[in-house]
């Protein structure tokens, strides 16, 4: 049996927590700025991962229903990703340890606490409430199955969505 999609994206926040925690261990000493490049690194391309198998395999199914708060809440979500992947973005072109560098992260991390906040009230939550547990074990097989084929990010490109045109796009 599969694991529950809702449950999946709740314990990759719960990761996405502790490494941000780690960061900030370890901001502070110079002799662990290989250790903090190497978190970040993965935080950075799990955070990728993570929302391009929510864009795939979550998100469509919030968006194609007929309630104009879900897709709402969609567009909302893709534009949250966006501000995640921009501090990444930003991260990726500072050189490690610098206050640019520290400062990226700091803004992806606050990207990254206010759309996990939304997700787990305005979305998740909801979602439960009206989705059968079948159908949330098969987008859960389907969203793993999404991360095991991007290990790393090996594929996907941090490139920004439009929300509107995604919404438009998977709503039919």
């Amino acid at each position: 049996m599969s694991a529950d999609i809702t449950e999946m994206i709740l314990d990759d926040h719960d990761w996405f927590r502790r490494q941000f925690l780690r960061l900030a261990d370890l901001r502070d000493d110079p002799d662990q700025l290989d250790e903090a490049t190497k978190v970040w690194d993965e935080l950075a391309r799990y955070l990728e991962v993570h929302a391009s198998a929510e864009e795939e395999h979550f998100y469509p199914s919030m968006a194609r229903r007929a309630d104009d708060e879900q897709a709402s809440a969609t567009e909302d979500a893709i534009g949250d990703h966006d501000d995640i992947r921009a501090g990444a973005r930003k991260a990726f072109d500072a050189t490690a340890g610098s206050d640019a560098w520290w400062q990226a992260i700091d803004e992806t991390d606050q990207a990254n606490n206010h759309h996990m906040s939304e997700e787990e009230t305005d979305d998740l939550a909801p979602f439960r409430r009206t989705t059968s547990l079948a159908l949330r074990q098969e987008l859960g097989a389907k969203f793993e199955q999404f991360k095991a084929e991007h290990p790393g990010a090996a594929g996907l490109d941090f490139a920004d969505k439009d929300p509107d045109a995604y919404v438009r796009a998977v709503s039919g």
